[in-house]
């Protein structure tokens, strides 16, 4: 391995060291409170050399966010192994919610610096990537719905009202869950979520649309 490759490989596995150093001190601090310093500390190096890979803890934070929106992606792209608009809709809903409950520290952590990071402080090009991302997970919930459409399954209100609207639904009762509301009344994870399901894509009266006017 020549010179020039030894430090890129350096370089990277310090940056990774960086995100999972910032990535444990969020779980047991919120973010605010956790400065460069104490992660420049933790990992033995100098402030600068963090600066060497992100222009500011806003920049840091914006690339935990990210990294977990691709991580969710992942998992959200896996839907589309199913053949019909109804199991593509159920493995993406589950897809979700293991990928929020599954790691709840790290999704935590994530939501955590999506609300604190201050924009005007990230880069360009994070700014760029996040930007993609979103339309990149926007793309594959799009094209779940187009699938419904066509198979005459989804209502005529549009693609983005529903979809957001879909999406919301499931954040929220997946946020539920993470803030400990109903703990003593939820026994089953398994039949809550089979719950979700039955609302989302049934209604939560048993009249249907009838109350529609």
């Amino acid at each position: 391995m020549g010179v020039s490759e030894r430090k890129k490989r350096e370089f990277a596995q310090r940056e990774t060291d960086i995100l999972n150093c910032a990535i444990e001190l969020f779980r047991t601090k919120h973010p605010s409170l956790v400065k460069m310093d104490d992660i420049a500390k933790h990992l033995e190096i100098g402030r600068g050399t963090i600066y060497l890979h992100f222009k500011s803890k806003d920049d840091l934070m914006a690339r935990i966010q990210y990294e977990d929106y691709v991580r969710l992606r992942g998992r959200l792209e896996k839907a589309f192994e199913e053949k019909t608009a109804i199991e593509m809709s159920r493995r993406a809903i589950r897809a979700y919610i293991d990928h929020c409950l599954g790691d709840k520290h790290m999704y935590l952590v994530a939501k955590q610096c999506g609300v604190n990071l201050n924009i005007d402080n990230v880069s360009e090009d994070m700014r760029k990537m996040l930007t993609d991302e979103r339309t990149n997970r926007l793309s594959l919930l799009e094209k779940i719905y187009k699938q419904a459409k066509l198979e005459n399954l989804i209502n005529s209100r549009g693609t983005y009202p529903n979809v957001a609207v879909a999406w919301g639904m499931i954040r929220g009762a997946v946020e539920v869950i993470l803030d400990g509301h109903f703990q003593n009344e939820i026994k089953s994870e398994k039949a809550y979520l089979e719950t979700i399901e039955h609302v989302l894509f049934f209604g939560l009266f048993s009249g249907g649309n009838k109350g529609e006017t």
